[in-house]
């Protein structure tokens, strides 16, 4: 699978319903063997219920960033989260279809996780 299939893909919960796009991905590094680096896995898709577009990073709650830009980029990106590629049952031409309810997992680490929707 390539990245390219996943970005902008609709994502569609258990019952069907149409939880947003994913705008983003989160992969973890394997260990460093014989001196490379270790392998990529995904983790995690973010997706976004109003915009199609990327964070540029600036979900990422340590990275300094202008005011203005950071408070519409949360405007623009309010309620995305992240699904944990766990939850994920399949990838088709129609998006990705979620196998079980995914837990509600803010971008700001500083929230709480929350197995209810939003």
């Amino acid at each position: 699978m390539l990245l390219s299939e996943l970005l902008d893909s609709r994502v569609h919960g258990p019952a069907g319903q149409d939880l947003g796009r994913v705008v983003d991905v989160r992969f973890r590094r394997g260990e460093r063997t014989d001196g490379r680096e270790g392998e990529l896995t995904l983790i995690a898709l973010i997706i976004s219920p109003h915009s199609r577009m990327s964070f540029y990073g600036y979900e990422r709650g340590r990275v300094n960033r202008p005011v203005a830009i950071a408070k519409l980029i949360a405007w623009i990106h309010r309620k995305s989260r992240v699904v944990p590629w766990e939850c994920v049952q399949i990838v088709t031409d129609q998006g990705v279809f979620l196998g079980v309810e995914p837990p509600v997992i803010p971008l700001d680490v500083r929230r709480p996780i929350s197995a209810q929707q939003p």
